[in-house]
Order: structure tokens, then C-alpha cells, then sequence
């Protein structure tokens, strides 16, 4: 008898539930004793389709709370595997000598303890994945599991939590409907899939804007599952990002995607055809020189991007978005590679101070070996061969000046230029235009942009977050707290 879906939730409502019971279900007394007892902290189950997002928001809760991490999916295990192996050994009953069976320990159980060795954290959380595609002759294992919190003769150590998570039937057929007496041994959250909540979560993982902007009007392509004739299409929150991070890659490589490869991750064919047709007209943009133009500031840029059809204007803020925001991580990690030099040639220098005799090429040497930011490392491979020339510390702040600090600058600079340009035309040609919003929005949640703006504040954007903001007075007050809060000091370095 399959149970009720009484109410459905969203991934974000989800991993509030996770977060929660993390809190209640790890609270302790004054004893250090933990208050609810491990029979009533019920497991939580997350029945949702595939691809959903179910591992990940159980991983982060974990990471959140400071907890240790472990995840085995059930149709991987038989029956030896989850509760033993048996064998013999030697016992007394009634006096009498017997042989008695006893199980080894459980392979999920003694992983566990191996977690917690490694890490050093003696709480964490246990999550068993399709857990109702388990065997039949499994299942008795589960109930128990359950209700006891161990396979077998081996109980989950204290201090750990359990979430189980499956699939509904009608996504997969290996699934089993929970019965009513199963479920009610647990905390079933039903989740159906929710694009807001993707949408803000994807945006702290920089997704690739041209998934972004093509979903925001496509979002009826966000989870697809159908069966037909022709077989089963699906597309998940999983597979649009895999296909995101492997676009960037593409690009970074120079690489040009095709077909075939967003089929690869996009397996409903309708949906991965017009994708497709989507990113080739973003390609387009960004081959016939537009953006460079739009950068620019170039006069003719507006009157080709308000000339635009509405969805090939999303392919263009599209690129645009792409553009800066790949220059503001390349200028954060110039600027990450300049403080890490910054902080070991200074520390170098002091010590030279104090020891006049320190052989410097080989203290440099020695540092750079142990450096694992791979620029950082280089520089100060090549500090020691100017060193071996007869270099000192005024030639290393030369280098460091020409090499590191202008670069950092020079990257910043251009960046500061280059969004101003872009803000300026695109407030003219998509004035009014949802475009300018999503334009808009994309700066304020990106890291990286953010931290760039906090080194020279635009007025540009100002105006562009008067355009969008419907309270201009207060949105400015939250625009100011934003970029005090951002890092990034373009004058601090030598």
C-alpha cells in the first residue's frame, strides 16, 4: 500500500529540513548527553526524481554543520555485505562448550569508523541512496535499520544521523512504493523539482549564463521525464549543470561544442536540439565581434544590439555576462598570486635583516617548493635564478612590480573600463527589456564582479541599480553594504 503525499517541497525547503534536524537531533545537555534519544530521531528520506539535487544538499548540510560525510547507495550492497559475513566461533551455553555464529562487521558500519579515524570528527551523517531500490530480501535489513539504527549486531555509532533517499516508481522501475509501516519510520520529504531554488544555487557556482538565460526562458525545460514510443527523455538540474561547467571548459580550450555532446547531457530531444539552437546563436555573437565592440563603448554596438530579435538578445547579455565575469576571476586570481608573493618576499626580506648571511636563493628555493599556487611557485623559481645572478631584494621588488603588481592593476583597470563600457550601452539598447534585468542581476551575484566593483565603484552600475531597483533609496543603502563587505585593495602590495 503505497503512502500519502500529503505535501510536496522544494530542494531549498529540503535542505532546511536537513539543516534543522541537524540542529535538534545533534543538541546536547549540560552532561554533554544528547537529548533526543537515537530511537526517536527519525531518519529523513527525500523521495524526489533523479538528478534533483538530493546527494548535494545533504553533503552541504553536513560540510555546514561541521560534520563528517558518508554516501553508499543500497543496490550496491547484498544482504554479507550490509550485515556480515557469518562464521564460527567458539561459545558457552549452559556450561557447555558450543559453536555459535557470529557476523563480521558490516562494510557501511566499519566504513563509517574509517570516516571518522580520517577526519577526526566523531559525528556526521550517513546517506544511503535509492533506498527503496533495495532487494527484497534486504528489506527486513532496512525495517531494522530503521527503527534500531544498526545492520545486524552493528549500530550506527552514536553521534551519526541517518537520511535515506529514492525515487519515486515512475522514474525508475527498479523503485518500490514505501508501504505505510516503512514510512512511518522515517521523515518523508517528497520534492519535486523547483528551478527558483536551483536558479540562487547555481548562481554561487558561477553556472555558464547562456544555461541561465536559456532556462529563465525556457523553464519548462528544467526537468523533463517523459516515455514514448521513441523511449524515456529526461533532463535534470544535474545534467544542465555538468553541461554548464562543460561549456566553460570548452571555451577555456577552445573548443566548440556540438549536438551530440549536449545530448550527452540533455537526453530529452527536443529540449537538447533547441539548446543547441540557442548556443550557436551565442556563438555567433561572440565570433562576429560584438562583444569586443560592446567593451569598447563602440557607438555602432547599441544600435546593433537594440536591432536584435529578443531571443538573440539573450544570447548577447549572455556573452557579455561570460566575458567579465571570466576577466574578474582571472584578475581575483592575479590578485590572490600577488598576495601570497607579497606576504613571503616580505617576510624574506625581514629575515635577511635580521640574518644578513641567510643564503636567499635557497630560502626562496625552499619556499617555492612547498607553494602549492602554481604562479606563485613560478615566480619565486625565477626570483632564485635572479638571485644566482647577483640579484638582491631590490631586483625581486622589481620583478614583483613588473611581473605581479602593475598586471594586477593593468587587470583591474581594464575590467573597471570595460564594465563601465558594457553597462553604458546595454542601458541604451535594452532599455526596458527584461535582458537589462538579468544583465543586472548577473553582476550583483557574482563574487567575483563584486569584488572587482568594490575596488572602483562605477557610476555606470549605480545608474544601471537605479534602473532596475524599485526602491533606488534603499536599494543603494544594500548596494553600499554589498561592496564594503566585497575584498580587494588594489593599493596594498609593496
Amino acid at each position: 500500500m503505497k503512502s500519502q503525499v500529503i505535501e510536496s517541497v522544494t530542494i531549498a525547503q529540503a535542505r532546511k529540513a536537513i539543516a534543522q534536524a541537524v540542529r535538534v537531533y545533534f543538541r546536547k545537555d549540560r552532561l554533554g548527553r544528547y537529548c533526543m534519544d537515537r530511537r526517536r530521531a527519525r531518519p529523513l528520506c527525500l523521495m524526489g526524481p533523479a538528478g534533483i539535487g538530493k546527494t548535494e544538499i545533504v553533503r552541504q548540510a553536513a560540510e555546514e554543520a561541521g560534520l563528517a560525510f558518508l554516501s553508499y547507495s543500497i543496490t550496491h550492497h547484498t544482504r554479507q555485505s550490509i550485515i556480515g559475513l557469518p562464521r564460527l566461533v567458539q561459545g558457552e551455553v549452559n556450561g557447555k562448550p558450543c559453536s555459535m555464529t557470529e557476523y563480521t562487521m558490516s562494510e557501511i558500519i566499519a566504513q563509517v569508523h574509517r570516516v571518522m579515524a580520517e577526519t577526526g570528527k566523531t559525528e556526521g551523517i550517513l546517506f544511503l541512496d535509492e533506498f527503496n531500490c533495495a532487494s527484497e530480501s534486504l528489506r527486513p535489513i532496512m525495517l531494522q535499520l530503521l527503527q534500531d539504527k544498526s545492520f545486524g549486531p552493528h549500530p550506527i555509532p552514536d553521534g551519526w544521523m541517518l537520511v535515506l533517499a529514492g525515487n519515486p516508481t515512475e522514474y525508475n522501475r527498479a523503485a518500490s512504493d514505501l508501504d505505510a509501516v516503512t514510512a512511518d519510520r522515517m521523515r518523508v520529504l517528497h520534492i519535486q523539482p523547483d528551478y527558483a531554488a536551483w536558479r540562487a544555487y547555481m548562481v554561487s557556482r558561477a553556472v555558464h549564463p547562456v544555461v541561465l538565460s536559456y532556462l529563465d526562458n525556457h523553464r519548462d525545460h528544467f526537468y523533463v521525464y517523459r516515455r514514448d514510443e521513441s523511449g524515456t527523455a529526461l533532463t535534470t538540474a544535474r545534467g544542465w549543470e555538468d553541461l554548464s561547467i562543460m561549456l566553460t571548459e570548452l571555451e577555456l580550450a577552445h573548443e566548440t561544442p556540438d549536438l551530440a555532446l549536449v545530448a550527452q547531457y540533455i537526453q530529452a530531444g527536443d529540449v537538447a536540439r533547441s539548446f543547441f539552437s540557442y548556443y550557436t546563436q551565442y556563438a555567433a555573437i561572440i565570433s562576429s565581434g560584438l562583444v569586443e565592440k560592446t567593451l569598447e563603448r563602440d557607438p555602432a554596438a547599441v544600435a546593433a544590439i537594440r536591432d536584435m530579435s529578443f531571443e538573440r538578445a539573450w544570447g548577447m547579455v549572455s556573452a557579455l555576462l561570460h566575458h567579465v565575469q571570466t576577466g574578474a576571476e582571472d584578475a581575483l586570481a592575479l590578485d590572490a598570486t600577488t598576495a601570497i608573493v607579497h606576504q613571503t618576499l616580505s617576510a624574506v626580506k625581514r629575515e635577511l635583516a635580521e640574518d644578513p648571511g641567510m643564503e636567499l636563493d635557497q630560502r626562496l628555493l625552499k619556499t617555492a617548493e612547498a607553494m602549492e599556487d602554481r604562479p606563485a611557485r613560478q615566480f619565486l623559481l625565477d626570483c632564485v635564478s635572479i638571485v644566482a645572478k647577483g640579484g638582491g631584494m631590490d631586483a625581486l621588488k622589481t620583478q614583483f612590480d613588473q611581473v605581479l603588481k602593475e598586471p594586477r592593476m593593468k587587470a583591474y583597470d581594464t575590467l573597471a573600463q570595460q564594465l563601465s563600457n558594457l553597462i553604458s550601452v546595454c542601458r541604451k539598447a535594452l532599455a526596458d527589456q527584461p535582458h537589462l534585468e538579468f544583465l543586472f542581476n548577473g553582476l550583483c551575484t557574482s563574487r567575483a564582479m563584486t569584488d572587482v566593483l568594490a575596488c572602483s565603484p562605477d557610476p555606470q552600475f549605480r545608474k544601471l541599480f537605479q534602473d532596475i531597483s524599485f526602491d533606488p533609496t534603499a536599494s543603494a543603502r544594500e548596494l553600499d553594504a554589498q561592496l564594503a563587505q566585497a575584498s580587494g585593495n588594489p593599493d596594498t602590495y609593496m
